[in-house]
């Protein structure tokens, strides 16, 4: 989910395991050369599009098959079922789980809203948006290997998340 933490935890989690991070986010816009913004303002299925075909030469890409990487994807990436079978597929796949008030107040800053074009960036409007994201993706997020708890601090989910996961 936006806002749960996967950009902020993935180059820790990496570091840690001396293996490289990919955010598939930056990867789309390398791609398309346009911000996740941009693309969206293409329509949601464009971007999706663009996001489902990243992610398949991401992990395409000769020597990434049985080598260890942490890859952040964007919250709405596992909802595609085709994307969801693709990263199972792949590896191990972590739902970092934050409490709905902690992602609001997380998303509340300017820079996070304009960089998440599913909020539309109404503050009044976002934690209903947020409720209703969570609960249309929850049986997808459901699918996940590993639930973690990805509330609080960096440093105190990345020992949750470290805890939860078996050794690289």
């Amino acid at each position: 989910m936006m806002g749960a933490g996967k950009s902020t935890l993935a180059p820790l989690v990496a570091r840690v395991w001396g293996v490289p991070w990919v955010d598939l986010d930056v990867r789309v816009g390398r791609i398309f050369g346009a911000t996740v913004a941009q693309l969206f303002a293409r329509g949601e299925p464009q971007f999706r599009r663009c996001e489902r075909e990243a992610l398949q030469l991401l992990l395409a890409e000769p020597g990434l098959r049985g080598r260890g990487v942490v890859i952040a994807v964007g919250g709405g990436v596992i909802v595609d079922p085709v994307n969801r079978a693709t990263i199972a597929a792949a590896g191990l796949v972590v739902f970092l789980a934050v409490p709905l008030d902690e992602l609001y107040a997380r998303l509340l800053a300017p820079a996070a809203r304009e960089q998440r074009p599913l909020l539309g960036g109404e503050p009044s409007l976002m934690r209903a948006r947020l409720e209703e994201l969570l609960e249309r993706r929850r049986s997808a997020y459901g699918e996940a290997n590993v639930v973690v708890d990805a509330g609080g601090s960096p440093q105190d989910a990345v020992r949750r998340l470290l805890a939860a996961l078996p050794e690289a």
